[in-house]
């Protein structure tokens, strides 16, 4: 029996496809927000202005309203990496649970937490305002992902080595610190892969036996 009994996921790039759920928004209306992602991973924007600045562009280059629907349209086409819901059922199979902590989009880990009947999933709305227009509520900053992950294994009451945190990318690495088992998944970040104690490059489910061992 596995010591493991949380296993906390990132989402973008770590269990669906593309690495970032806002980049496949930018990708869909042909725009480009290098410049205030820039600004942003630089401590130079808000999560509220940079969502404000994704929107309005977004708004600019589309030949309808930008909206809830729209937007949540978009991300329907998001596919899961392989092996991911393999590993999520054998994972609930040894009663471990599931959770998403995300940077990305609600709807999406919604979708996926749903679909997957894993347990929690906390991310950041896009939804319409009274108005009709699309906006945002931050739940899970990228520069925040340590205190939410503190407060998602208060919620369940686990110890440290009773977790696992599995991600990808440099905002993953608090998540990293706050469990006993980290896993870099499918990254050519050395800074994600020194910081982690295991790195897997393809199937997701070859990480069963892991977490389950460890």
């Amino acid at each position: 029996m596995s010591q493991i009994k949380l296993v906390v996921f990132d989402m973008d790039g770590t269990l669906l496809e593309p690495r970032s759920s806002w980049a496949q928004i930018h990708d869909h209306f042909g725009t480009d927000n290098t410049e205030m992602l820039r600004l942003y991973i630089n401590h130079k924007i808000t999560d509220e202005e940079f969502v404000k600045a994704d929107i309005k562009l977004w708004n600019s280059n589309s030949k309808k309203p930008v909206n809830e629907e729209y937007i949540n349209s978009i991300m329907d086409n998001i596919k899961p990496l392989k092996g991911a819901e393999i590993l999520i059922k054998e994972l609930h199979n040894e009663n471990i649970k599931t959770v998403i902590l995300s940077g990305g989009i609600q709807y999406l880990a919604d979708r996926w937490m749903n679909k997957w009947n894993m347990d929690y999933a906390l991310a950041n709305e896009l939804i319409d305002d009274d108005e009709g227009n699309l906006t945002a509520i931050i739940n899970s900053s990228g520069h925040n992902k340590g205190p939410m992950m503190d407060k998602i294994i208060k919620k369940y009451n686990y110890k440290k080595n009773q977790v696992a945190a599995v991600g990808d990318t440099i905002v993953d690495i608090p998540m990293f610190e706050r469990a006993g088992l980290s896993v870099a998944v499918n990254t050519n970040d050395e800074r994600v892969i020194s910081n982690a104690n295991y790195h897997l490059k393809g199937d997701l489910s070859e990480l069963k036996k892991l977490i389950i061992s460890w």
